[in-house]
């Protein structure tokens, strides 16, 4: 089975991974009206990261900011990664 996760890089260079859940992947369907896989690879927007970075964030109690520019300027990077197990 495949992990998803948001990958966001602070800009002291730290990383932290977020595993995307199941109530993140149903509150971003919720929100943007489609299915999280097919916005995501469809429009490919970075906005649609944040969304979910955001989401997860605040989910763990590690920001109370709204998603702006106070939020995003903590940070430098966001990434989706897929971690395909084998066996």
């Amino acid at each position: 089975m495949a992990t998803q996760q948001i990958k966001v890089v602070k800009k002291d260079g730290k990383e932290a991974l977020y595993d995307l859940t199941p109530s993140a992947k149903v509150a971003f369907e919720s929100h943007f009206k489609m299915g999280w896989r097919k916005r995501l690879l469809d429009e490919q927007r970075d906005s649609d990261l944040w969304w979910f970075a955001h989401y997860l964030i605040t989910a763990k109690g590690e920001t109370t900011l709204p998603l702006d520019d106070a939020f995003l300027d903590q940070y430098k990077d966001v990434e989706f990664v897929l971690d395909l197990k084998n066996g």
